[in-house]
């Protein structure tokens, strides 16, 4: 059979070539830094594994934090890395470093390497997205590679000609991505600004006849959260909450139940309600509050609170102030006390028992919840998009590549 990819471009129809990366370019592993010969920025920037920054699924280098005075270069046979490289760290997910923010050439540290192509780079920045490498990855704590095991990958490559063709197709496709990803934090960091303005009261919305609602005041979260305290009546699915998404099925969230086997006792939430987990999770270490955005009944953990806001509005709000880590930390901390391995010790009237400055007009606190849901709606349609042109790329991966 042909070794052709089962998408091209047209006027190309050459089988593509088996060949080995060491016959595409060459690896070059980093070197240590010694922290005494930092040299400011009139040296060569040095970049250690820790500049890397996480950006979706893919990783970027920050600026670097660490330079080396010129004259050392020679001195410690360091070895520079100029910036037509495809960069890895040698422990962990071997995963290719974008370059956009990297120097015209670097020096790694050593537990990094970079390869070198000897073709289009763009090309083979692509190409190794495509390759297993864990395959590859000596085992241990983490997995690990070395240049010697890379540079035996075999693979199949097109034409100079059709590689740049490739490249710059999924170029475009990446920068279209890239721009969701922008207006998507524009749209993030408007919310927040409206969210803080809005209980700043800076923002204020108007009734009918024009005229301002009711100034807020402060009001305890039992005047306005109730507790219905009503348990599964076993037709419920069961839901876990988190920090992203919110209420959601725990086999979709979490890949199998983790439910008892009885889940009589299970706590029942409707739509609306407001959840607070109790529990430790990433940057909120004294739990989340989450509304249920869930159009049906569902059940959640026994040692969770659920509560019925005032109104959906006003549910809404608390949901949108609660995506804050320091909103939450600021609420919890005086009220919660917590135990020898982390855990967490409060009861539900403990956490109604705090105050917060929040609107008096029921009328008012629908619009405010309306206007936050709008601009979730839209964040919403973005992350669809992005979803939607990222699969697309892995299609097109799949496809173009052998």
């Amino acid at each position: 059979m042909k070794k052709i990819p089962k998408l091209r471009f047209a006027k190309f129809d050459s089988e593509y070539t088996l060949k080995e990366l060491k016959d595409l370019g060459y690896f070059k592993s980093g070197t240590g830094f010694p922290e005494k010969e930092q040299g400011g920025e009139l040296g060569i920037p040095f970049y250690k594994v820790s500049d890397m920054n996480i950006l979706g699924n893919e990783y970027q280098m920050n600026f670097a934090n660490n330079y080396v005075e010129t004259k050392q270069i020679e001195k410690n046979k360091y070895k520079i890395i100029k910036d037509d490289s495809l960069i890895f760290a040698k422990v962990g997910a071997a995963i290719f470093l974008e370059r956009k923010r990297m120097a015209k050439q670097f020096i790694l540290d050593n537990n990094m390497m970079a390869f070198i192509p000897s073709g289009d780079i763009h090309y083979y920045y692509y190409l190794f997205q495509t390759i297993r490498l864990s395959r590859y990855a000596q085992v241990g704590a983490l997995p690990s590679y070395n240049a010697t095991d890379l540079a035996f990958i075999k693979v199949f490559i097109p034409t100079e000609g059709e590689q740049k063709k490739i490249a710059t197709f999924l170029s475009a496709v990446d920068k279209k991505i890239q721009q969701l990803n922008r207006e998507k934090k524009l749209m993030e960091q408007y919310k927040k600004g409206v969210m803080q303005k809005l209980f700043s009261q800076e923002i204020r919305f108007k009734d009918e006849n024009g005229q301002n609602y009711p100034n807020w005041e402060k009001r305890k979260f039992n005047q306005v959260l109730f507790e219905h305290k009503l348990k599964s009546t076993g037709n419920e699915e069961v839901y876990s909450v988190s920090v992203h998404k919110g209420l959601i099925n725990q086999i979709e969230h979490l890949g199998r139940s983790f439910a008892a086997a009885t889940t009589g006792h299970y706590n029942l939430v409707k739509p609306n309600d407001i959840v607070y987990t109790k529990s430790p999770t990433g940057n909120f270490p004294l739990g989340i509050i989450k509304q249920s955005k869930i159009d049906k009944d569902v059940i959640i953990s026994p040692l969770y609170g659920v509560f019925t806001p005032e109104t959906f509005g006003l549910g809404y709000m608390l949901n949108v102030y609660f995506e804050s880590p320091i909103n939450a930390h600021n609420y919890l901390h005086s009220i919660i006390q917590k135990g020898a391995k982390n855990t967490i010790s409060i009861t539900n009237s403990k956490f109604l028992s705090k105050s917060l400055l929040l609107p008096i007009s029921k009328e008012e606190q629908n619009k405010i919840g309306s206007c936050l849901k709008e601009l979730d709606r839209k964040i919403s349609l973005m992350e669809t998009q992005i979803n939607q042109f990222e699969s697309f790329k892995k299609g097109l991966l799949q496809q173009m590549f052998i």
